[in-house]
């Protein structure tokens, strides 16, 4: 190990034990029978308010003014399902219905699986990997891959076509960029904020000359300024707070229109640490893993957005009993393959795209999740090792949504500069300490579980109820 990595080490552990907890972003620090405490209405909504906010202040004093937010936090004591017993008809878009091909796409399957038995569901997608009983499926026809823009507006305009006002929808809740639908769930940062938040005059009319003359572009402006456009009954939902407050400010939403309704997870039973060290041991023997090595696991479709390249950076770092096990697609592959090199060609260990028991099984077999993502509006695959009770490294709320609610050395190690591999590595090093790891592992777990899908649905099945008890037709 080089000189600058034995250095930061000494720093990130002295940090460690001299942390000023006051100083942390999260929320879900309070402990109750040593347990964190539970998830309240007030949390779930993830609304943005302040402490110091007068709207805030209003909601739990009880004030009555109108506004989507206030309603939602009344109402979130309810049982699930419509409170007028209503079963309602929903059309839900998403061109990609698998739950295995990205955070987005198990976003919107998994809750349909929770909702479906409560209403009537209709997916429009162009790929459907999914099967669940009492869900209509309808496949929109996709005529080419490519170019994509011109694929998604095909999309958009079938889709607005076969829900028209006529086939009697009550709900149009759309995961797509399409100008129909009356909920809007974003998933990414929008190509339009992009493209201009930040720019000077004279660098926005550039970018402006850059769109016109670009079909791809255009396209997309079009379709996002179309689908973000305030109109009365229409109603946006951010996968995270930090997303939720860049549609507010520079997408010019409605605040009043945005709601935040993170990802889930299935919760997973806790188990003490023998139990955890023999499926550790099984799963390494079935995923043909090293049995004494330190495995760290890297998942992700995107190599440069998901820091791949940091990640073998980092490992290099490492002692050789060090392993990197990579996850998912990890496109372009040209990007990263050149540093694998002799040093650590046999300590990385890559098994592509995975089924859901296989991942599974990852997460059991590896000692710790590494996730420094340059552009993560949540951090889905943060939450899922998370619920598995594996320590995570994660970039800060800066680079990834889910830092925002998390809380450094408690209940994930947040990374200051997920460009790094030396803070990276250090980082490593100090999650897999005995005392912080069981900490990282416990409290992770906890607060993961308070994120099951159904409660997420619960959430969700809440706003499509006011939607419907305000009477305003469906866009």
């Amino acid at each position: 190990m080089n000189s600058a990595f034995i250095k930061a080490i000494q720093e990130l552990l002295g940090k460690s034990s001299s942390s000023d907890r006051s100083k942390t972003q999260g929320k879900f620090s309070s402990e109750v029978d040593g347990g964190l405490r539970p998830l309240s209405p007030y949390d779930l909504l993830g609304s943005g308010f302040s402490k110091n906010d007068d709207l805030a202040k209003d909601v739990k004093q009880g004030a009555e003014t109108p506004g989507f937010k206030r309603f939602l936090n009344h109402e979130l004591k309810a049982t699930l399902g419509d409170p007028s017993g209503k079963r309602l008809k929903i059309a839900v878009f998403h061109r990609n219905f698998d739950p295995s091909a990205g955070g987005a796409e198990n976003y919107a399957v998994s809750l349909v699986e929770q909702l479906c038995a409560l209403h009537e569901i209709h997916v429009y997608a162009q790929r459907i990997k999914h099967d669940c009983q009492g869900v209509t499926y309808h496949r929109v026809p996709q005529l080419f891959a490519r170019p994509r823009w011109l694929n998604q507006l095909i999309y958009a305009s079938y889709c607005a076509w076969m829900t028209r006002a006529k086939l009697g929808f009550d709900i149009i809740h759309s995961h797509e960029n399409t100008w129909s639908g009356n909920v809007q769930t974003v998933h990414v940062v929008p190509l339009t904020h992009n493209l201009f938040a930040g720019k000077t005059l004279s660098q926005n009319i550039l970018q402006w000359v850059k769109v016109i003359l670009s079909p791809r572009l255009l396209s997309y402006v079009i379709l996002e300024k179309l689908r973000l456009a305030n109109k009365k009954g229409r109603w946006f939902i951010a996968v995270s707070k930090p997303l939720n407050k860049l549609l507010e400010y520079s997408m010019a939403c409605d605040p009043n229109a945005i709601m935040t309704i993170p990802p889930g997870i299935h919760i997973q039973k806790w188990e003490g640490q023998s139990a955890r060290a023999l499926k550790r041991m099984n799963a390494r023997e079935l995923l043909a893993l090293p049995e004494n090595a330190k495995c760290l696991l890297w998942i992700g479709h995107d190599a440069q957005k998901k820091g791949l390249d940091v990640a073998l950076r980092a490992l290099a770092l490492l002692p050789s009993d060090y392993v990197l096990i990579v996850v998912g697609a990890a496109r372009p592959k040209v990007f990263w393959e050149s540093l694998v090199k002799n040093t650590i060609s046999g300590r990385v260990l890559e098994k592509g795209a995975v089924d859901s028991k296989a991942l599974q099984a990852l997460y059991e077999a590896c000692d710790i999740l590494i996730h420094p993502t340059k552009e993560d509006t949540f951090g889905m695959v943060v939450l899922e090792a998370m619920a598995h009770g594996l320590p995570v490294i994660v970039s800060n709320a800066q680079h990834c949504g889910i830092s925002s609610e998390l809380v450094d050395n408690e209940t994930a190690l947040i990374l200051s500069n997920p460009d790094d591999p030396v803070e990276l590595a250090g980082k490593v090093v100090l999650g897999l300490q005995g005392q912080l790891k069981d900490v990282l592992s416990t409290k992770g777990q906890n607060w993961a579980n308070m994120h099951d899908w159904a409660r997420i649905a619960e959430l969700q099945n809440t706003v499509y109820s006011y939607i419907v008890s305000t009477g305003v037709k469906k866009l």
